[in-house]
């Protein structure tokens, strides 16, 4: 089966950085705050609008160095709020508050620049836009407009992100009048629309390019649906919310922040990575360190994401434990401990045997660490179609969670 080269090469982006950013960050209670809290002053947001345009440009330079290959940032959640110029359609835009400024032409400009790809978030379901209830048509009309200013003023789109088609299940959202649209004006823009939390990885016969997990941690993905293939994205929260959430202390660890990137790869996904915003577009330092680890693992396991792409690398997991495997040219090993004296390092010092059976009989040269460019010793069985690998705990003062080696 052929594909297109622009989900290829979506594969190979491995991860991604999510940013939920809007009035809603005004009043640091979460993306939905306006819905479920019932702000009654929640417009007033919209006239104190007037973030630090700096932020904006640091968090795609901060996305870059952290390995991250595309950021998804909200053009407009469900609250209406658009952070472009809608040329008119609506003053309920960025270039109408404080600012005066179109922020996606800032971001997209900044990514350009960075050589990160941009795309844009576009939320169906809105709370603000009396259409939506009362015309529905002339909503999606609106809708395909204001999409289609995305498209050519913003120079290449990296990809379209929608999310809020699972609020009217049974209605004619006019789908591929608006994906013919994108396909025109922006040809190697992938298209995502969220199935939301009640349909992970189900295609539903959209004809998109992309299979969605909201906060989902899939175990095997059905990449190949409705005589076709569909790339993959899981996406997580740093926290309980995607917005900015002030008191919203329950953060991931680092443990299973980078056990998420790998497992993903496993599973033949992208994982979008969420960050929310303060309302001057700062990061708070929870996000900031977060972010830093992410930076110091990629910086030396990147090669690992970016090679390992689901089309074209087959996953073999281990005999007995699937948390180790190998994908591509690339063994993940999770939960490994340190080399050290006995007494200190918690049996960390204790070599893994890691057998891996059905494995492709061609000729192993040498397996290498990546975090220290040691060997990897291992025996290959061909007779067995077997490989065992003898896998060496780190070394004293290092602990990447996940320890990676190059196979050659």
């Amino acid at each position: 089966m052929e594909i297109a080269p622009k989900l290829i090469n979506f594969e190979k982006m491995g991860i991604g950085l999510f940013v939920h950013w809007g009035l809603y960050s005004r009043f640091a209670k979460g993306e939905w705050s306006q819905n479920i809290l019932n702000i009654t002053n929640y417009q007033n947001a919209f006239s104190e609008f007037n973030p630090i345009e700096d932020n904006i440009h640091n968090l795609v330079k901060l996305a870059k160095e952290c390995g991250f290959k595309y950021i998804v940032l909200t053009a407009k959640h469900h609250d209406g709020f658009y952070l472009f110029d809608t040329k008119g359609i609506h003053n309920f835009d960025s270039v109408h508050t404080p600012f005066g400024k179109d922020v996606i032409k800032i971001f997209t400009h900044e990514c350009h620049e960075q050589g990160i790809a941009p795309f844009i978030y576009y939320a169906t379901y809105d709370w603000h836009n009396k259409k939506y209830q009362a015309d529905f048509n002339g909503y999606l009309k609106e809708l395909r407009q204001l999409i289609g200013i995305l498209c050519t003023n913003y120079g290449k789109i990296g990809g379209f992100w929608f999310d809020g088609n699972w609020n009217k299940p049974n209605a004619d959202w006019q789908d591929e009048q608006l994906y013919q649209e994108i396909r025109k004006l922006q040809p190697q823009a992938i298209i995502t629309n969220n199935t939301g939390l009640g349909k992970q990885g189900i295609s539903d016969g959209r004809k998109v390019d992309v299979l969605t997990f909201e906060r989902g941690n899939p175990q095997v993905i059905n990449h190949f649906q409705n005589n076709r293939y569909f790339a993959a994205e899981t996406s997580l929260t740093l926290n309980r919310h995607w917005g900015n959430a002030q008191n919203d202390l329950n953060y991931v660890s680092a443990r299973h922040l980078i056990e998420q990137i790998c497992h993903t790869r496993k599973v033949g996904a992208n994982l979008l990575i969420n960050v929310g915003p303060e309302f001057d577009g700062s990061l708070n330092i929870h996000c900031l360190s977060l972010l830093e680890i992410i930076k110091q693992w990629m910086a030396i396991n990147k090669e690992a994401v970016y090679d390992t792409n689901n089309f074209e690398h087959k996953t073999y997991t281990a005999a007995g434990n699937d948390n180790d495997f190998i994908k591509g040219n690339y063994l993940f090993v999770d939960n490994l401990g340190n080399v050290g004296n006995q007494n200190v390092v918690l049996g960390g010092e204790k070599m893994r045997e890691i057998v891996f059976n059905n494995f492709p009989p061609q000729k192993i040269e040498r397996i290498v660490w990546l975090d220290n460019g040691t060997n990897v010793a291992f025996k290959q069985l061909p007779e067995k179609s077997q490989l065992i690998v003898k896998a060496d705990g780190f070394e004293y003062g290092t602990n990447l969670v996940e320890r990676v080696a190059k196979i050659y």
